[in-house]
């Protein structure tokens, strides 16, 4: 009989995909937690010598910004045992390449947003793997334009995560209810209002309010670099 990870083994290896996206540090994210470092060392270090209690995992997932309950998503943790040889992953959604997200474009990724479904055959113009683990919803944007120069580039392609809390300085995807098009920028705040920046001093308008209108469909947290 194969061994499934246990709730311990999840947490542990979910907390770990996170802190190496970021990156983020043992000592960091005891600052974080304002725990000691030792302390958190047992259980978010590369050797898990204790498991993260219910409490711990909920305070975890509101310090990251993840969503409740996300550490306790077995996604990775069955992977990695895949990878050992001692579970085979059999279950994915029919219809979608297993470990691969579609990549679209802004023209339809806000045109498919308008319905919420990114997974309908013939939306997506290709699929890549998955990096990490990533969130319910999620796809790979491919940018267009030249607003977000230096940083990004025509072409390059982002993780967008619709389930993920956003916050200012985040790199967002939004688009206008009345809109087909959806637009790729960095979110700012000033004041208490809430602005779309373009990185790019010669892109004109390089900043945009973000009123009633306007709809976050999600935030970037990985890019795809092509060598």
């Amino acid at each position: 009989m194969k061994k499934l990870p246990t709730i311990p083994e999840i947490r542990h290896a979910n907390l770990r995909r996170e802190m190496g996206t970021r990156p983020l540090s043992v000592a960091e994210l005891a600052r974080q937690l304002e725990k000691e470092t030792s302390q958190v060392g047992q259980f978010a270090g590369p050797t898990r010598h204790k498991g993260i209690g219910d409490d711990m995992a909920r305070q975890i997932e509101e310090v990251l910004g993840l969503s409740p309950y996300d550490l306790d998503i077995p996604a990775t943790a069955l992977t990695l045992a895949a990878s050992a040889g001692t579970y085979k992953v059999d279950a994915w959604p029919v219809g979608i390449p297993k470990g691969k997200l579609p990549v679209v474009g802004v023209t339809a990724a806000g045109a498919a947003m308008d319905i919420i479904d990114l997974y309908q055959p013939g939306t997506a113009e290709e699929w890549l793997d998955a990096p990490g683990n990533p969130t319910p919803n999620a796809f790979i944007l491919k940018l267009d334009g030249f607003s977000m120069q230096p940083k990004f580039w025509s072409g390059d392609k982002v993780l967008i995560e619709p389930s993920l809390e956003w916050k200012a300085g985040d790199f967002v995807f939004a688009k206008k209810a009345d809109h087909t098009a959806g637009t790729f920028k960095k979110l700012i705040e000033e004041d208490g209002r809430l602005f779309l920046f373009a990185l790019n001093e010669d892109f004109k308008p390089r900043i945009q309010e973000i009123d009633d209108t306007w709809m976050i469909v999600g935030k970037a947290t990985w890019r795809f670099d092509q060598l």
